[in-house]
């Protein structure tokens, strides 16, 4: 398996947060956050951080040595394909555009 990273700032952007607003939901400083994550974060930790961004702790994670990666445009939206996983939910989310298109 290849190199694992936390794509929490990512996700929170995704979602218009801020590390700072994570941390001040939990109730600690954004140094005390960083630093739980940093290295070997506790399961606790990292489900909350999930349940503040609405995702579930596995999708916390990033593996590097994914088989599918890239962007995909459709009707002038964007979608980040991360893995095998979102390419399907994307492809499922088209073919139901397409098909209430008529």
């Amino acid at each position: 398996m290849g190199n694992t990273r936390l794509r929490i700032k990512e996700i929170a952007k995704e979602k218009g947060m801020t590390m700072a607003d994570i941390a001040r939901t939990i109730g600690i400083t954004p140094i005390n956050l960083s630093a739980s994550l940093n290295g070997n974060p506790t399961l606790s930790r990292l489900a909350a951080v999930a349940d503040i961004l609405g995702v579930s702790v596995s999708d916390l994670f990033e593996v590097d040595d994914c088989l599918v990666q890239g962007y995909i445009e459709f009707a002038g939206h964007i979608y980040k394909v991360r893995d095998l996983g979102d390419l399907i939910k994307i492809t499922e989310k088209i073919k139901t555009l397409m098909n209430s298109n008529g």
